[in-house]
């Protein structure tokens, strides 16, 4: 990950301090504020349990397999269409 250095004047600073939360760096203060990043899950560290962490994750992953097949079965009939090989 590369850095640029900033300049900001102090009542900028003193916002963005503000605003920044105790556990995030700078960066992801201004991803948050500013909608630039992914959503940061951590926050559901504390509140989801684990085990049901463990199976949230489980139904994620299970979701994706499903997705991926899908596309396969697409692409597959896309190429039989079109009178290619699978």
């Amino acid at each position: 990950m590369t850095t640029t250095t900033i300049s900001l004047e102090r009542s900028a600073y003193e916002l963005l301090k503000a605003h920044k939360k105790a556990e995030e760096s700078f960066s992801e203060a201004v991803h948050r504020l500013l909608g630039g990043a992914s959503p940061d899950l951590r926050g559901f560290l504390d509140i989801v349990p684990l085990e049901d962490g463990a199976t949230i994750a489980a139904a994620i992953e299970s979701i994706r397999e499903e997705d991926l097949n899908q596309e396969q079965t697409k692409a597959r009939r896309g190429r039989q269409k079109h009178g290619r090989r699978t």
